[in-house]
Parts: C-alpha cells; structure tokens; sequence
C-alpha cells in the first residue's frame, strides 16, 4: 500500500524532515539513498514488524512529491500512511491530500 502527496517545500528540506522522522520512531534505517530520494527504515511496534519506504522527488517550482510505502506484518496499512504523512505534516507545518494506490507486492 502506498500514499502520495505533494508538499510546497523543496526536495532537501523534505528529506532531512524524512531523516528526522526515522530518528524519531527509533527505525532502523535499510536503505538511505538519499542523492535518489529514497529512504526505507523497519519499525518494530506492539509485536508487528513492519517496513516505510520514502521517495521523495523534486517536481520544480520549489516544490516534492513524496510517496510512503508500507509493507510487512501492519494491519492497517493506510492508518499507518496516514501517520507517517501527518508527522511529516506537522515537522513540515502544512497540510495536503494523500491519494492512495495499490503497490505491486501488495498482490504478491
């Protein structure tokens, strides 16, 4: 599962946020390509496992698109987006709609 949104701020200043959201929830950081725009961390929460994956890409004018990607043993997986995009929200002060799209392993 996985959720888009676009953010008026530029690419950097999402990515560091994006770093200081898995600090925050004490993830354990997989892959952090960030010249690519890609940060993927696992969290471990209530006995669940689980795995965010960020993409974060400049779309000009200043301002990101930033994609979450939830993948593992959470329930709830938009719930779970949804968090991710209002602490994003809220370290970022701005508010946007989150469309949401089926990824490709979720039907494997």
């Amino acid at each position: 599962m996985e959720g888009t949104k676009i953010y008026l701020q530029p690419r950097g200043v999402v990515l560091d946020t994006v770093h200081d959201i898995v600090e925050f929830l004490r993830g354990r950081p997989t892959v952090s390509d960030t010249p690519n725009g890609k940060v993927s961390t696992g969290l471990t929460m209530y006995g669940y496992k689980w795995d965010v994956r960020f993409t974060v890409e400049d779309i000009g004018n200043n301002r990101s698109s930033v994609t979450i990607e939830v993948d593992g043993e959470r329930r709830d997986k938009k719930k779970e987006i949804r968090s991710m995009f209002a602490l994003l929200d809220s370290m970022l002060l701005v508010g946007a709609e989150i469309e949401f799209a089926e990824s490709a392993a979720e039907g494997l």
